[in-house]
């Protein structure tokens, strides 16, 4: 992470292959892990959200980035040639999220919470020390 100009948090990242890079120009909210059934068949396992606004992303490349409508209400972003998991956006709504492990440097972006615990895997634990809730 770096700071801009105006002083805002600058956070890079990118996939795997390098096909699509990105900025996000502002801040970052913590991240919350996603034990439900729909997260883990998308990632392949628990997956973790960090919120932003929408208009602080820049594409820097986005050659591989593709859009999956995953219903009426929310888009997954993820990179064509190597299937990172890159993004989720609520579709009507001026904040989307980062997918943390996609970027350079997390710069002090802490796990706050975990949902549909009572959905997740039997072959994992839950941490008990983040707060946990059993739907969103």
């Amino acid at each position: 992470m770096a700071q801009n100009s105006t002083q805002k948090p600058t956070y890079q990242g990118g996939c795997h292959c390098g096909s699509v890079r990105f900025e996000i120009n502002g801040t970052i909210n913590d991240t919350v892990m996603c034990h439900c059934n729909l997260c883990r068949k998308l990632h392949g396992h628990v997956s973790s959200y960090a919120r932003f606004d929408r208009q602080d992303l820049e594409l820097v490349r986005d050659d591989g980035l593709r859009w999956y409508r995953l219903s009426e209400k929310t888009d997954r972003g993820f990179c064509k040639e190597c299937g990172t998991g890159l993004f989720w956006r609520p579709v009507r709504t001026e904040h989307m999220a980062v997918m943390p492990g996609t970027l350079d440097q997390t710069g002090g972006i802490r796990t706050a919470g975990q949902i549909f615990c009572a959905d997740k895997g039997d072959y994992y634990p839950l941490d008990p020390a983040i707060r946990q809730l059993d739907q969103s």
